[in-house]
């Protein structure tokens, strides 16, 4: 049996570090299944203060009523336009960026626009009255335009100050006496929508309402450059810039969640077995994001999606083909977890987060093996270690060993030990890879040795032992006696060769296998079953205990 260095440490403290996830299990009702989904491009910190936006043939944008589209505006052609919040811009490369703008230094800077704005007439209950009054009005100044602020009016200009919006206005006044003029001052609400030459189309204060830009030809719509199916959203919140939301058919959605998460170029039933659990996925985690107005977000957080280009013919066949098809266990939906490599076994839930979960047990996974990542190594120094702890707020002080001192049946480690001179922490299950970084230490099933550590055979084990330099005993006139751990390091000789042992260990070495947390379907698992003819269901079935198809 091989045993992992041990070095003696002075206890004074230790710290017991965990985490868990929420499980959930969800009554299972076709019924309930929605059509649509909403799903989040940008939001938050990924929020930006302008995107551009182009339908082929056209666009519409307005909200829903009454179970039918509400067209308030039309942008026809294949040109594309702006859409930004109401706030400052500057012309920059053919292109505008948002500007902190200074009046003192930028007032009579002509490329700079700005978020205040001049109200000319009455407000108006209908488009048409509106677009019959501008279409009548005989003004040469800046180029009226329409906005809808609750009702609808006609405004002009993009002014940077006050000042500048009301010496335009009492321009306007000196030609206009008899119209109802009004400055509007910059609303976090807003946003503009203009050419691609920077010329204001319209105004929007989209306030609580939901509103979608939709093709009038019902194809992709192109958001900075990519393709996406269905409608466009657009939703301003005070404490960020414009969140951009896609709505579209929950299946649609899957022709690029499936090859964003499982490649496009392998075997079909794989896919589909993928397909199966990215739609239990994504029903069990509808509005896990209705703080922002939307469904689920694009990224590894919810499930990666990247929209009409990122689509495959072979994932769409898989997501078609599996139309309606939910994994089921007792007639309630999963959440089916995945990851890309077992390394050769998964795991139990509650050995990974905290909870037992009948669905998530540990199996056997010999397809695994042989593919990618299926075994890793990952070297780290002392110093590097202490430095990562210390960026944690984990300090131990001086470094003096890093053990495994509890393991699952499988393999995995349930508790690593850092010990020190000044402390002791105890990392579990998943927190050693969130603490030690997901890329580096890949999963849980690992061991870990050091450089002042050797493996030998002694009188009485019948297999060579791990065991540490501070273990070591030698025989001298007066006896046997421990090994002086102030040395640095020693010669061993084994018969053949010499070699250098030290005394303290200044490298650790993590051996393990699989990439990921090991519950449920292994992908590279689930395309080996696949190239040995397994269909999907045999897939799911195998890696998720007790679980049906439905």
């Amino acid at each position: 049996m091989r045993n992992i260095l041990k070095l003696t440490a002075v206890l004074l403290m230790i710290s017991i570090i965990h985490i868990s996830i929420p499980m959930q299990v969800y009554g299972y009702d076709k019924g309930k299944v929605p059509e649509y989904v909403k799903i989040g491009l940008r939001y938050a910190e990924s929020a930006t203060p302008m995107i551009s936006i182009l339908g082929k043939g056209g666009l519409e944008l307005g909200n829903d009523i009454g179970g039918g589209f509400n067209s308030m505006f039309s942008f026809l052609g294949n040109d594309e336009i702006i859409v930004r919040k109401d706030s400052f811009f500057m012309g920059f490369n053919g292109s505008f960026i948002e500007y902190q703008y200074d009046e003192q230094r930028d007032s009579n800077n002509s490329m700079i626009q700005g978020p205040i704005h001049v109200q000319i007439g009455p407000q108006f209950s209908t488009r048409e009255e509106a677009q019959a009054f501008l279409s009548n009005l005989a003004y040469t100044g800046n180029k009226p335009y329409l906005s809808f602020e609750g009702s609808w009016q006609v405004w002009t200009g993009m002014f940077t100050s006050l000042t500048s919006a009301q010496s335009a206005m009492e321009a306007i006044r000196s030609t206009f006496p008899e119209l109802e003029l009004k400055v509007i001052p910059q609303n976090n609400m807003r946003i503009q929508i203009l050419s691609s030459a920077g010329d204001v189309l319209c105004m929007l204060n989209l306030g609580e309402t939901e509103y979608y830009f939709k093709s009038t030809t019902s194809t992709p719509i192109k958001v900075d450059g990519k393709n996406f199916r269905g409608d466009i959203g657009i939703k301003r919140y005070n404490d960020s810039d414009l969140t951009i939301i896609n709505r579209l058919l929950l299946e649609e959605y899957l022709y690029s969640v499936v090859p964003k998460e499982m490649s496009g170029t392998w075997p079909l039933e794989a896919q589909k077995a993928q397909a199966v659990a990215a739609r239990n996925y994504a029903i069990q985690n509808l509005g896990i994001h209705k703080q922002y107005g939307f469904d689920l977000c694009a990224t590894s957080h919810c499930q990666v999606y990247g929209g009409f280009d990122s689509e495959h013919e072979t994932s769409r066949k898989a997501v078609d083909e599996t139309r309606g098809k939910f994994l089921t266990y007792k007639g309630n939906l999963v959440t089916p977890f995945y990851h890309s490599n077992s390394g050769g076994h998964t795991e139990n839930s509650e050995n990974i987060w905290s909870t037992p979960i009948d669905y998530l047990k540990g199996v056997n996974d010999p397809f695994s093996v042989g593919a990618p990542n299926d075994t890793w190594t990952y070297v780290m120094s002392k110093d590097q270690i202490q430095d990562l702890l210390n960026s944690k707020q984990l300090s131990v002080g001086e470094l003096n060993g890093v053990q495994v001192t509890a393991y699952s049946d499988f393999g995995r480690v349930l508790k690593l030990e850092l010990s020190g001179s000044a402390d002791k922490k105890i990392l579990e299950k998943e927190k050693v890879r969130s603490i030690f970084g997901y890329n580096n230490i890949k999963s849980t099933w690992f061991t870990v040795s050091t450089d002042a550590s050797a493996i030998v055979i002694t009188g009485n084990a019948s297999e060579p032992q791990q065991i540490s330099s501070s273990d070591f005993f030698v025989v001298t006139a007066d006896g046997t006696e421990q090994m002086n751990g102030g040395l640095n390091q020693m010669v061993v000789f084994n018969g053949i060769d010499l070699k250098n042992i030290s005394f303290n260990a200044q490298q650790y070495v993590f051996t393990g296998k699989g990439w990921g947390h090991g519950l449920g379907m292994s992908q590279w698992g689930a395309k080996k079953m696949a190239e040995e003819g397994y269909t999907y269901d045999q897939i799911l079935t195998y890696y998720y205990t007790g679980t049906q198809i439905e």
